[in-house]
């Protein structure tokens, strides 16, 4: 889809984040992956995961780490937006989900 993708930066050196709407529903990622910025932030954040934590589970450099933390801190109303979003899909999922009853193995 022309004029919807998004590409940050313009020397192709620095890891890029980019949005494309065929990708994670468009939220921003780290170019060459299907690693979404808040996937990283999220970790970083409530997960007290190190930059190199993060970067070496997801096999990717340190830099890309730090360009997705810098995106989404610089856009930090985008990342509640996408929060909200992931939540309410959560929730109305909440009922559909099988949940194994342990209880019996006691």
């Amino acid at each position: 889809m022309a004029g919807t993708d998004y590409r940050s930066g313009s020397d192709g050196e620095l890891p890029q984040i980019v949005k494309t709407q065929d990708v994670l529903g468009g939220d921003p990622r780290i170019e060459g992956h299907r690693i979404g910025v808040y996937h990283v932030y999220q970790r970083y954040v409530e997960g007290d995961d190190t930059p190199e934590e993060i970067a070496t589970s997801y096999d990717i450099s340190v830099a890309a780490v730090h360009a997705a933390l810098a995106y989404a801190f610089s856009n930090s109303d985008e990342m509640r937006d996408i929060e909200a979003r992931n939540r309410a899909i959560y929730e109305e999922t909440a009922e559909n989900r099988v949940v194994h009853d342990d209880t019996d193995q006691l």
